[in-house]
């Protein structure tokens, strides 16, 4: 198992590089509140993903926490406080509005980066091409710990990257996402005028066009089919590159070249008072339309693809409803044969037909009769390995489902017995399998609750 401790390595470095600025800086430079945010901030931030790596908390405590987080950096005077209309001198006062933008701008970063953390070397090298232009950024407007910490970062990113670029010997894990992410965000804050958004600001947003494009289409791709806007799925760009033919290595250096062309439009933003930046958006139109030539883009295919979505709409979310079920009964159930029962149930429920599970070397199979089953040739089918001793094969009726809809309640049912697995070893301490005994609850609430649990035969 590679291990997800490479942000530990990058906050040493971030940590080095803002004790040598406490320490050779004087009190104008760093020694201030706004300043002392910043490395708290990251400390803050970085703990936060640390414990996140080891022991996983809920989407809801995570964000609730960069929120108290990015509100802390407010109160130390990293906010946004003035709006600078683009191409004009024109600036508005934000008022009650500034909490509320600075802290989307920092959550906006710091997730932004942990959700395009899904290849080797891809959060690390767009986040090093970020640095390198908070770096010239912060030298053009003369702020130094600005350009001292940002050239530290790169230090300790360019380390990272030695031993994550694929293949990877090291994952970041959240913790070194999370960390970049903040740095990016409070840096960009710090490079402003006297909290007036400018390049500062924009640059950045340009640079990151890809993550937030990635983001924003996965976020839309979500809703559409009714699945919850931040599940993870294989949908982003770089697992599409990568089913396209393209190796890790190729996928990730092609990547490369897209963000480094969006840090272009980046300091074309901050160059010249961005008179060149029209120019880089037509082009930038321009090789978009190109790339999309020859791919199967119509009105009517648009029309056929929505229409598929919103009607699988109900299916995914009455499968999210069962696989939520499911891994309550985990808590519950009284052996993994029962589990598997229970499991039974509720693949009935979601459509399939057959199901063939492997768990340790040992087989459970169903099939549903007068269903077509044992027909291939009328039968979509998706494996899943879950794990590095659980493999899961599903089967369902093309008449019932098109490839797309099945596809995504494939991925859901996989995921119930995943989670339902990991709640069973939580409560009971062991691994689950066909043979797995709970374990007697010290409890008396929750020892009732296995007296009263019942498998669905």
């Amino acid at each position: 198992m590679i291990p997800r401790i490479g942000g530990l390595g990058i906050i040493c470095g971030f940590a080095v590089t803002y004790l040598l600025c406490f320490l050779h800086l004087d009190s104008q430079d760093n020694q201030s509140l706004i300043h002392y945010g910043i490395f708290l901030g990251a400390s803050a931030s970085f703990l936060l993903g640390f414990v996140d790596d080891f022991h996983p908390l809920g989407a809801k405590v995570k964000l609730l926490a960069q929120v108290i987080i990015a509100m802390l950096a407010h109160e130390c005077g990293l906010s946004i406080e003035k709006m600078t209309i683009p191409f004009t001198d024109v600036t508005v006062s934000l008022g009650v509005f500034s909490l509320a933008l600075t802290v989307i701008w920092v959550v906006s970063v710091m997730n932004l980066i942990n959700l395009i953390d899904g290849l080797d070397g891809l959060a690390g090298g767009i986040g090093l091409m970020l640095m390198a232009l908070l770096a010239f950024l912060a030298y053009e407007a003369g702020v130094a710990i600005s350009l001292i910490l940002a050239l530290g970062m790169i230090g300790s990113i360019m380390g990272f990257l030695f031993h994550n670029f694929p293949p990877a010997k090291v994952y970041m894990g959240d913790s070194g996402a999370y960390l970049i992410g903040y740095v990016i965000a409070s840096l960009s804050l710090l490079n402003s005028e006297k909290g007036t958004v400018l390049a500062a600001l924009i640059a950045p947003v340009l640079a990151l066009a890809l993550p937030i494009a990635d983001v924003a289409y996965a976020m839309l791709r979500r809703s559409i089919k009714g699945l919850p806007i931040f599940r993870p799925d294989q949908g982003h760009i770089h697992h599409r590159l990568i089913r396209s033919g393209l190796s890790r290595q190729k996928t990730v250096l092609f990547l490369y070249a897209i963000s480094l062309f969006a840090l272009i439009g980046g300091l074309l933003a901050f160059a010249y008072q961005g008179r060149y930046l029209p120019i880089f958006l037509g082009f930038a139109f321009v090789l978009i339309l190109f790339a999309l030539r020859g791919q199967k883009i119509s009105p009517m295919v648009v029309r056929e693809v929505l229409t598929e979505s919103f009607q699988s709409r109900q299916d995914a979310r009455n499968a999210l409803y069962l696989r939520d079920w499911f891994i309550v009964e985990a808590e519950r159930a009284d052996t993994g044969q029962h589990l598997w029962t229970d499991y039974r149930f509720i693949l009935k429920k979601m459509g399939v037909c057959r199901a063939e599970l492997i768990v340790r070397g040992a087989e459970r199979t169903f099939f549903q009769p007068d269903t077509p089953h044992n027909q291939i040739a009328m039968l979509w089918s998706e494996e899943h390995q879950i794990g590095e001793d659980v493999t899961l094969c599903l089967y369902a009726a093309k008449d019932n489902f098109s490839q797309r809809q099945f596809a995504i309640i494939s991925d859901i049912a996989a995921e119930a017995w995943s989670k339902a697995s990991m709640r069973w070893q939580v409560v009971n301490g062991v691994a689950l399998d066909f043979d797995a005994k709970a374990s007697d609850s010290s409890n008396y609430r929750d020892q009732k609750a296995k007296n009263l649990y019942r498998p669905t035969y």
